[in-house]
């Protein structure tokens, strides 16, 4: 009898006296010890990975290969922010280098985390590094846990990868609902998410604009406004500045939307149903963040952070209700533009 269908048929047979209770728990504890020890190491290893923010994927890649990888899983290049995190990333450590997500390809020299342009908040840089030996753009982990400057084109390393909420952030990199990761370069208004129910309840669209470093050739855009529309209710935020009204003018329910201001964020929450949407704006960074909880709109989301069913290979879900691969970003990106908005 396997050690398993022994504890549970001790389980059922036994008198509930305290003394075979006890007897019980102690038999309990030897099998749970027995049967760690009898697990093999593969085993012991699948299970802490599976536990971590962190996911590999194996293979020779060069950087920017490592960086579609990711997104292919609804993932992003890692960002290392702490010895906690440097701990962790070590012990993914393989026979080929890491590549996580520090460049200075936007900014010659300085280095920054790869996903928003963002400034980096922790450093871990091996002796000597980064030294941009032969014009190196890229990071990668040394097995010890430090960083490498390494150019971004050498086939040799395998991929590091984490999760991150669903957001829109930097020029602008976008993270659905349900981890797919992109980049669109939009102008103008566009849908955030929406409720696609058959009895929609609410709408949040955001506004992108060019940054001031954008090009003729290389458009680089930001969000920079955002409206999210309750019922007859909306809340409008324009950097810092929250008009807030009915589209009727008509006090005739309860407020639905939910503000709170500090200093330079600003927190939004509403709720339908069972479930509370939140909205959290950094103005500096230009981050708009989303998250709900509940479960009445698992599938029935729709616009640029997907339809939020766990799945993130089908998030690229046009108006039409067809879907598009991964590699057709412009074409969703701009099925999801509010065409009756003007912009300057």
């Amino acid at each position: 009898m396997s050690p398993t269908k022994l504890a549970n048929s001790y389980r059922i047979f036994l008198p509930k006296s305290k003394y075979c209770e006890e007897m019980m728990l102690r038999l309990l504890v030897i099998l749970a010890v027995a049967g760690a020890t009898l697990a093999s190491p593969k085993e012991r290893l699948v299970k802490k990975q599976a536990a971590s923010k962190y996911k590999v994927i194996r293979g020779s890649m060069n950087w920017r290969e490592a960086q579609t990888a990711c997104e292919d899983i609804g993932y992003s290049l890692a960002e290392i922010r702490s010895k906690e995190d440097t701990y962790e990333a070590k012990q993914f450590h393989d026979e080929d280098i890491l590549w996580i997500g520090i460049t200075d390809i936007s900014h010659e020299g300085t280095f920054t985390y790869w996903r928003g342009d963002a400034a980096l908040t922790y450093l871990n840089w091996a002796p000597g590094e980064p030294n941009n030996l032969d014009d190196e753009d890229c990071v990668h982990l040394w097995a010890d846990g430090t960083w490498n400057d390494h150019d971004c084109v050498t086939t040799k390393g395998d991929a590091l990868c984490e999760h991150f909420d669903a957001d829109i952030h930097g020029d602008p990199h976008m993270t659905t609902f349900d981890g797919h990761a992109y980049t669109f370069q939009g102008t103008c208004w566009y849908t955030m998410f929406k409720d696609c129910s058959p009895n929609p309840g609410f709408e949040v669209t955001t506004k992108f604009e060019p940054r001031e470093d954008s090009t003729p050739e290389q458009v680089r855009t930001r969000i920079v406004s955002f409206n999210v529309t309750v019922g007859d209710q909306y809340a409008i935020v324009d950097g810092l500045d929250i008009v807030t009204g009915r589209t009727h003018g008509q006090l005739t329910a309860a407020k639905a939307i939910h503000i709170e201001e500090e200093e330079k964020k600003i927190r939004l929450h509403f709720s339908l149903k069972d479930t509370t949407f939140t909205l959290d704006w950094t103005l500096r960074k230009h981050i708009l963040s989303a998250s709900f909880t509940g479960s009445d709109y698992h599938g029935k989301l729709c616009g640029l952070m997907g339809n939020a069913d766990g799945d993130p290979l089908n998030d690229f879900q046009k108006p039409d209700g067809s879907v598009l691969n991964h590699v057709d970003v412009a074409d969703f990106g701009d099925s999801w533009k509010i065409k009756s908005k003007k912009c300057d």
